[in-house]
């Protein structure tokens, strides 16, 4: 049997540890303090962003509804590539936007009384449980109370 011998080149500061054959090398070393470096500043750069985002609602709104949106969207492409509904997918993505969209500017307007609030944010939040099998029968009812919270909405001005 033939034996060999494995040559392994060292540097001065190698570190040798009795548990392992692992050599470190000085340009071990250095890729290490250069990872070190970019996390840093990966994480330097995080915090920043994070408290940016937590002092300005408009931006923390952008970062969260851009979420909601995407995902939105990936339900909507895999119900048209294997379902039969996604344009009444889209249709029910569109009237929840539209619900919000009336809640932020009932919110907005002080003459509003707080049991059409309510009444709105309930009908919003029923439609986000809405099933997709029931949904045909029962948009059109959505969107005609939509339109009539929007006359209110619109109309109560102080």
């Amino acid at each position: 049997m033939e034996e060999k011998n494995i040559k392994i080149e060292q540097d001065e500061y190698a570190v040798h540890t009795p548990q392992s054959t692992k050599i470190i090398t000085k340009s071990d070393k250095r890729q290490i303090k250069k990872n070190f470096i970019k996390f840093t500043i990966w994480v330097v750069l995080l915090l920043m962003s994070w408290s940016y985002i937590q002092k300005h609602p408009a931006e923390k709104v952008s970062v969260f509804s851009g979420f909601e949106v995407l995902i939105q969207k990936v339900e909507v492409f895999f119900q048209n590539t294997f379902g039969h509904n996604w344009e009444l997918l889209e249709r029910k993505y569109s009237m929840e936007k539209y619900y919000k969209e009336l809640v932020k500017m009932a919110e907005n307007n002080k003459c509003i009384d707080t049991n059409i609030l309510q009444e709105i944010e309930d009908v919003y939040k029923n439609l986000k449980k809405e099933k997709l099998d029931w949904l045909e029968q029962i948009l059109p009812e959505y969107t005609k109370k939509a339109y009539e919270y929007d006359n209110i909405v619109k109309n109560n001005d102080c």
